[in-house]
């Protein structure tokens, strides 16, 4: 079972970290992260995974709980991969605005 592990460097402290794993061919789990350097702390901040059976994105309150899920019943994992990839470089100054918001609190 071939498990590979990537980062994608948005902007300097922001990064999208990439984990799959793979059985002959077929992508069989995953988890992509938006991780945040805040005040000199790692933030996870947006997590889309493929737990639970079924591909979803987990928003994370400031001390790492799971505030909601959003899930991906019409998608198999290589789409909600690709889909989450995108998602995260497309969109991450507004989660990063939104948690921003959060730790100020």
């Amino acid at each position: 079972m071939p498990m590979r592990f990537f980062i994608i460097e948005i902007v300097k402290g922001v990064e999208i970290h990439v984990f799959f794993e793979t059985v002959q061919g077929l992508l069989v789990r995953f988890v992509v992260k938006l991780v945040h350097k805040y005040r000199d702390k790692f933030y996870e901040i947006i997590r889309f995974e493929s737990a639970h059976n079924c591909p979803h994105k987990d928003i994370l309150d400031i001390d790492g709980s799971v505030k909601r899920k959003v899930w991906f019943e019409m998608l198999d994992n290589k789409q909600a991969l690709d889909m989450a990839i995108q998602d995260l470089k497309d969109n991450y100054e507004m989660y990063l605005e939104r948690y921003e918001k959060w730790l100020k609190k």
